[in-house]
């Protein structure tokens, strides 16, 4: 939760300087800065934390996961690109149990405009991001009994959490520049850097796993 209040609190004070750098850029006419939201799709199949759950006859996550996301959009004569903030969220079901599954992304796009005409440009660079994962197993047959709240006699629930870093190529295409209904493609391919081995708050992680090299594709769309 905490995590949750500080990205709003971020996003509004980036939307509120977007507006006040986007007139600015209006008279300068070399730099725009525009806030944003938009839609992610990520796409990683090859999980060791999937091979588990399989192996347990647990829900899986999805290979496609799909993502909210706000951020700051910064488009120049040479240069562009964006910080955002991204919300991951998954409830897949087998049998009796039932995962839920959230993610909060922050990334930053550098490109350099190789196509940049009156309404129409095509970027092209590296793309950086740092996630944040949270896994909770429960049955959803629990039975919680208030009289009795002694965690040792209440089971049916697994909670963990990890941490990626990503770094690779991207490419952005904006479209309709000039409108006022600008609407920007992004899609990259991005290399797990970090370990990205489990913890959890509840006790120690036994045969644990880790998810380097266990890379991902995103693809996206933005309104500005």
């Amino acid at each position: 939760m905490k995590n949750k209040i500080l990205y709003l609190l971020l996003l509004t004070a980036f939307i509120g300087y977007s507006q006040e750098q986007s007139s600015d850029s209006t008279k300068t006419k070399k730099v725009k800065v525009d806030g944003y939201f938009g839609f992610n799709g990520n796409i990683n199949d090859n999980t060791n934390l999937n091979k588990k759950l399989h192996n347990a006859n647990l829900p899986e996550l999805d290979s496609f996961v799909p993502e909210l996301t706000f951020g700051l959009n910064v488009f120049g004569q040479k240069y562009s690109g964006d910080i955002e903030f991204g919300f991951l969220f998954a409830k897949p079901e087998e049998g009796n149990n039932e995962m839920k599954y959230q993610g909060f992304n922050t990334r930053m796009r550098v490109h350099y405009n190789v196509v940049n005409q009156e309404n129409f440009a095509f970027t092209a660079g590296l793309s950086l991001a740092y996630l944040g994962n949270q896994y909770d197993i429960y049955s959803k047959n629990n039975t919680i009994d208030l009289n009795d709240l002694e965690p040792n006699n209440n089971s049916g629930h697994v909670s963990f959490t990890n941490q990626m870093l990503y770094l690779g190529p991207s490419v952005s295409m904006y479209l309709f520049k000039k409108s006022s209904f600008q609407v920007k493609l992004n899609a990259g391919y991005e290399f797990a850097l970090t370990r990205g081995r489990y913890d959890s708050e509840f006790g120690s992680v036994l045969n644990n796993v880790g998810e380097s090299g266990n890379n991902r594709f995103v693809f996206g769309i933005t309104l500005l």
